[in-house]
């Protein structure tokens, strides 16, 4: 496996590399992940701005708090720092005072597309230029960060299968819930991380049709889908494993609800691969389930993409016409929802191939796998 020190390095490389062919003097970098992704470290903003300034030509710069300025001292990453004194300070010992005095005289600097307004509305002497740099570059995985995903995709993946083994009528959701909580727990032991994250949980059918509610921890497992939800970020990376169940026989319509969510499933794999538009997912998705009489019946878009988090670019929706390209990571999870009723969604994390998919999580798939009595 590659070493973190040398990952970092050609990280920054590949930017550097993008930052001369747009011409620009110096990129600026504010957002806690994209700070994670070239440096590994770790921190809270608490009010006040952290600034990572990249240079095509030479070393990073970090402007950080002063309180801060001994924890941005690392030895695994070459970087020059200054600091500021905090969130508001004395004329010249403001943030925006210092990062002034580095990039006035810069032609032409460039801040990432999710860069915080105030850092361009209280630095007007800055020529700023809105760029896409690390949304496009995170969105391609290398060897490194694939072995961190399948890492965290195999956990992902046994406390579903082990939350499938538990379930009957009348399991609690706290039960399912602390089966993640467990794993979480040892894997804290073994590599502490700020950012470990381990949510699983059943949301019963009374709660399945709205994916985003938060179920009572005390109801339980009966009639209709249920869906377990597997939401983990391990060592700064994530994953994500869903599967719709039933404790009691599924009666016809649930039986039909289901295989059209599974239709819209192998739609969506047979089309998952580079060269296809990203749009083009939700568009075959989405016409497969307006054909079914379905349209009223989606509540979001079938895909998006994993990384650092477990929501980031692509987004596999209508509006990026991005093409698909070989070591994405995404999420398979075309749904439907029924009120009274609930969810249809199976969810697993996926990598594009070279020449289509290969899943990172797995479990039961099928009806007859997921009907547990």
């Amino acid at each position: 496996m590659q070493t973190l020190e040398k990952e970092l390095k050609e990280r920054l490389t590949i930017l550097q590399d993008n930052l001369k062919q747009a011409e620009l003097d110096a990129y600026v970098i504010t957002n806690q992940e994209d700070i994670w992704y070239f440096t590994n470290i770790n921190y809270k903003p608490e009010q006040r701005p952290f600034i990572f300034v990249v240079y095509p030509d030479k070393k990073p710069l970090f402007i950080v708090p002063q309180l801060e300025a001994d924890h941005f001292t690392v030895s695994y990453f070459d970087y020059d720092m200054d600091n500021y004194f905090d969130v508001t300070s004395k004329s010249g010992q403001n943030w925006y005072d210092v990062l002034t005095r580095y990039l006035a005289s810069s032609a032409k600097v460039g801040i990432e597309s999710n860069g915080e307004l105030l850092i361009t509305k209280f630095t007007p002497e800055i020529n700023w230029e809105t760029g896409f740099f690390i949304q496009n570059q995170r969105m391609i995985k290398s060897d490194y960060e694939l072995e961190k995903l399948q890492y965290v995709s195999n956990i992902c993946s046994n406390v579903v299968q082990q939350t499938l083994e538990i379930s009957h009528v009348g399991t609690k959701v706290m039960d399912t819930y602390a089966i993640a909580m467990k794993v979480g727990a040892e894997e804290l032991a073994k590599h502490f991380s700020l950012e470990n994250r381990t949510i699983n949980a059943v949301w019963p059918a009374k709660y399945s049709f709205m994916p985003h509610s938060i179920p009572d921890v005390n109801s339980t497992l009966g009639a209709g889908p249920n869906i377990d939800i597997a939401l983990f970020n391990l060592q700064g990376y994530a994953a994500e494993c869903e599967r719709t169940f039933f404790v009691e026989n599924p009666t016809d319509e649930e039986k039909k609800h289901f295989e059209q969510m599974m239709t819209a499933r192998k739609l969506f794999l047979e089309n998952l691969k580079p060269g296809n538009r990203a749009s083009d997912i939700e568009r075959i998705v989405d016409g497969y389930f307006e054909k079914e009489g379905l349209s009223n019946r989606i509540l979001h878009r079938p895909g998006h993409g994993i990384g650092l988090n477990n929501h980031e670019w692509p987004t596999l929706s209508f509006g990026n016409d991005d093409l698909l390209q070989e070591n994405m990571v995404i999420s398979v999870e075309p749904a439907i929802y029924f009120e009274n009723q609930g969810g249809y969604r199976h969810s697993d994390t996926a990598l594009i191939t070279k020449d289509g998919y290969q899943l990172m999580t797995q479990a039961p798939t099928k009806l007859e796998d997921l009907i547990l009595k």
